[in-house]
């Protein structure tokens, strides 16, 4: 009995995880995507470079410098490194990580056909975040290794080049710019919108009759006026009485007296 059941649990989770893959195709190849490239992409720097080597793409503006991020993304960890130590940041970061993936998760299975945009964004966080975590699990800190260089401009509070990166964080964040940008200027409280679309029903028992079934009742300020103001139906007797009478067509013109010519003949 029980394994029926487990059984029956199993397929029914089946089926709506394929229902929810069909349906939300776009955001899981995109996730799945940046996934396999920041992890191909570490793999095969850390392969062929050695820590610290640089190679430079475009001159005073793209290099690739090989190295190690015990601290959080862009290699910053708001000093906490200096109060709790490596590790405690390392364990830190990997509990965040795990609860923002929950997180985002539940949006994006919350948020299935929806918004493109919403849901693009949400699967760039968590390719983000995943990649990062692999990393910090199985390593113990971060491989980056792309670095934008200002052509050799001091830029304040920045220096001469970008923080090195990979690309889970510039998946995580492009995918966090753009969740901003929707529900800044984009988001609309659809639900909102549905509730005021639906006329307020009363609730009643099945006792009651419908609101639809009710007969009208006349309003005591409106339709009884109009009712006192309607003019009473006409009686066909006082139509009769009170109509012009009509000349008959057929009655003959009684003839008209002679009276100059009558006086002659006297």
């Amino acid at each position: 009995m029980n394994l029926q059941k487990i059984k029956e649990t199993v397929i029914a989770f089946a089926k709506k995880a394929w229902a929810y893959i069909k349906l939300a195709r776009l955001e899981l190849i995109i996730l799945a995507a940046l996934f396999i490239v920041d992890l191909v992409s570490k793999q095969i720097v850390a392969s062929t470079m050695r820590e610290g080597q640089v190679i430079t793409l475009i001159p005073k503006f793209l290099n690739f410098r090989f190295v190690y991020n015990e601290l959080a993304a862009f290699g910053s960890a708001f000093g906490l490194e200096n109060l709790i130590g490596q590790t405690a940041i390392r364990v830190i970061f990997i509990i965040i990580t795990f609860i923002a993936l929950g997180i985002f998760c539940y949006f994006l299975y919350r948020n299935r056909g929806k918004s493109k945009m919403m849901r693009v964004s949400l699967a760039m966080i968590i390719a983000g975040a995943l990649g990062n975590l692999v990393d910090r699990l199985f390593i113990g800190k971060v491989r980056d290794f792309v670095e934008i260089v200002f052509f050799g401009c001091d830029v304040p509070l920045l220096g001469e080049s970008f923080a090195i990166f990979n690309v889970a964080d510039a998946a995580l964040v492009i995918g966090v710019i753009l969740f901003l940008i929707y529900f800044i200027f984009l988001y609309k409280d659809t639900d909102k919108k549905e509730k005021d679309a639906v006329p307020d029903v009363e609730m009643y028992d099945s006792t009651q009759t419908a609101p639809e079934d009710r007969p009208a009742e006349p309003h005591a300020e409106t339709d009884g006026f109009l009712e006192k103001q309607q003019p009473a139906p006409e009686d066909p007797a006082d139509d009769a009485s009170t109509a012009p009478a009509q000349p008959a067509d057929n009655v003959p013109a009684a003839p008209t007296q002679p009276t100059g010519g009558a006086e002659e003949d006297a």
